[in-house]
């Protein structure tokens, strides 16, 4: 060992065969650095081309809302307001996403302050464009209890919004179904 040293030292620096040896060595070792920066570049390009893909279906997803819409006596504001009587109420399913929802169906429960527990009720609805809003037929002075409602996208994804009352506060959730 102590004479390859001695080699490099005396006579390897300025031996063309060393120069060559070391000239080669450097180069195989620059490649594999270079090959690896290729494969992180590689992968990370691979990571970044799914999350578009995933943002892009993200973006064209349907969002189902349980909203009660009030009509004062105000002058309309929206067409639809003009079908509930002034100073009333009704339920309405809204589309707030960024895509039409098709195969609707919402089933939940509601109190309307009668003697009874409990009324439930259940609906399949036509397609919902962006932002449009489909009334439901449950009684407008009540209060809705507990609401599933379930919808497809155009690309036959399935969701649910989720809508339960705890302590007196709504609750919301959103999930996709797995299919």
């Amino acid at each position: 060992m102590t004479r390859m040293f001695e080699w490099i030292i005396g006579n390897g620096m300025h031996d063309p065969a060393g120069i060559q040896a070391y000239s080669s060595a450097a180069l195989v070792i620059l490649s594999f650095v270079t090959l690896a920066v290729l494969c992180l570049y590689a992968w990370d390009t691979h990571k970044l081309a799914k999350a578009s893909v995933e943002q892009v279906k993200n973006a064209q997803m349907p969002f189902l809302a349980l909203v009660k819409i009030k009509r004062d006596n105000q002058p309309v504001a929206t067409p639809l307001r003009a079908f509930i009587p002034p100073t009333s109420m009704a339920w309405a399913i809204q589309n707030q996403g960024n895509a039409a929802a098709m195969n609707i169906k919402v089933n939940g429960k509601f109190d309307d302050g009668s003697a009874k527990a409990t009324n439930v009720f259940s609906e399949a609805l036509n397609p919902i464009p962006v932002g449009a809003w489909t009334f439901i037929s449950v009684y407008p002075a009540s209060q809705i209890t507990e609401c599933t409602i379930e919808y497809s996208s155009l690309d036959e994804r399935r969701f649910r919004t989720g809508i339960t009352t705890e302590k007196g506060e709504l609750r919301v959730s959103f999930g996709a179904l797995h299919q």
